[in-house]
């Protein structure tokens, strides 16, 4: 008996003790790896079968390569500006566009149209936002003084 009692003691002590499975080791995110693009910023006069009255510039600012703001004053439309950036990258464009009212047209065609590209295997993938309007150049006058948004614009995108 007294045997049968001793095994029996031994035999739960055995069995009673938790098993601990070991902490595993965390595997760190691996770091980005840094590739090469060509980053374009475009902002274009036509849209559908709309083309922005001439008479507008457009003053813009973007990231350049090195990750500084550049400023281009004046320039005309279409716009794009091409650069050869290293991943992960953040692009980023603003801009607005200027007018002297003495040269607006009877008939206003305005609004923005503008996207940050890249090429990927030799094509050019780049997804434009916004569209354009035409009105009397009364009602445009009237709608930027009351909306001087309607005429800019801002935009970033990650690569």
């Amino acid at each position: 008996m007294f045997m049968f009692a001793t095994l029996l003691i031994g035999g739960l002590m055995l069995t009673g003790c938790k098993k601990t499975e070991p902490t595993p080791t965390p595997t760190p995110d691996p770091e980005p790896t840094a590739t090469t693009v060509s980053v374009v910023y475009q902002v274009v006069n036509q849209y559908q079968s709309l083309a922005m009255s001439d008479c507008f510039k457009l003053n813009v600012t973007y990231t350049d390569a090195n990750g500084q703001e550049v400023t281009e004053s004046g320039v005309t439309l279409p716009w794009s500006k091409t650069i050869e950036v290293t991943s992960p990258f953040k692009a980023k464009m603003q801009g607005e566009f200027a007018y002297n009212e003495e040269e607006l047209p009877d008939q206003v065609v305005y609004g923005k149209r503008y996207g940050i590209g890249v090429y990927e295997n030799n094509a050019f993938n780049v997804s434009l936002t916004g569209g354009f309007s035409s009105i009397s150049k009364e009602k445009f006058l009237e709608l930027i003084e009351a909306h001087p948004d309607r005429i800019q614009f801002t935009t970033e995108k990650d690569f």
